[in-house]
């Protein structure tokens, strides 16, 4: 164990203060919670973009109230049923591509979180060894880094 000079203490208790917040920053900054709500707006709209194209096309073509009610029985017919089943046959695609949408969002952000936490977790550990090589110096910095990484690690996405 080397002997330290006050002004390294200090030197390097904000250098690894500096490190672990940035590590917390950078995983805050990287991981907003919207991403899933804008995959499944998206994935609804080209939902429902085909279901009106659907109801467009089925039966007598057009909007009018011939095109719709007869859209509406040709898309009910599809599962033997009338005008109320053709509702749910035309709402099917908005709802499959919304929650497809969102799960595939889901999925890669996990998958990224996993891994900006793994990293994250490695630098803590790397920032940790350098200040076990002086421990009695630097107890509250390990604790608080013990502390971070413990949290971090429970935050891992099943």
């Amino acid at each position: 164990m080397s002997t330290m000079s006050d002004d390294q203490i200090i030197a390097m208790k904000k250098s690894a203060q500096k490190e672990v917040q940035e590590i917390l920053d950078t995983l805050d900054n990287d991981y907003p919670g919207i991403t899933e709500g804008v995959a499944s707006a998206v994935g609804s709209g080209v939902g429902a973009t085909a279901a009106f194209g659907a109801l467009y096309g089925l039966g007598v073509t057009g909007l009018s109230g011939a095109g719709i009610t007869s859209g509406l029985a040709t898309a009910g017919g599809l599962v033997g049923g009338g005008m109320v089943a053709g509702i749910g046959v035309l709402a099917a695609p908005i709802v499959l591509l919304g929650i497809g949408g969102y799960a595939l969002a889901k999925k890669r952000k996990n998958a990224k979180l996993s891994a900006a936490l793994a990293t994250a977790i490695q630098k803590l550990y790397h920032v940790q060894e350098h200040l076990l090589k002086n421990a009695e110096h630097f107890r509250d910095e390990l604790a608080t880094i013990r502390a971070t990484i413990d949290l971090l690690a429970k935050k891992k996405p099943a």
